[in-house]
């Protein structure tokens, strides 16, 4: 692989900054760092569209009828919705998601998880229930996998 030795450092950098204590009142910098941790690690969509946390929000079409829901997770409440004016308390009908159980993630979801709350970094962890979890389409009710979503609209 070209530049292994270069990707190694950076694979070796990225981690220790994670690690770093003062990022713990800096969960917007921890994301964007393990975003970049994913990305030296050749992991798809996440490597891109973690930073999707700090938004507070994806926009994903509903697998099933393909209306944009917007999945938002913070400020506002954690819900799915087609109004993309949410934030400005409209009477847009939103529906709650659906977290994953923390003990039932597995693969990545687990090892970011695990990862966040080691790292001192429970909102990210908290947040990252609601990205592995389910979310009802606010047009069909369809009932989804938002990471799934993220990562199909990502491919799309």
């Amino acid at each position: 692989m070209a530049y292994a030795s270069e990707m190694s450092d950076l694979l070796q950098l990225t981690e220790e900054a994670l690690r770093d204590p003062s990022l713990s009142d800096d969960p917007g910098t921890y994301v964007y760092l393990l975003a970049a941790l994913l990305g030296f690690e050749d992991v798809e969509v996440w490597g891109e569209q973690l930073d999707g946390l700090n938004d507070d929000e994806y926009e994903v079409p509903c697998p099933a009828c393909s209306a944009e829901n917007f999945i938002a997770f913070g400020e506002y409440g954690f819900f799915s919705t087609t109004d993309s004016m949410y934030m400005n308390e409209t009477a847009a009908k939103k529906i709650p998601l659906q977290p994953a159980d923390s003990s039932a993630l597995e693969g990545l979801a687990q090892r970011l998880h695990s990862r966040a709350l080691a790292d001192n970094q429970p909102d990210v962890a908290g947040k990252l229930t609601y990205l592995f979890g389910r979310a009802q389409c606010a047009e069909c009710d369809a009932v989804f996998s938002v990471a799934d979503a993220v990562a199909t609209h990502w491919d799309g």
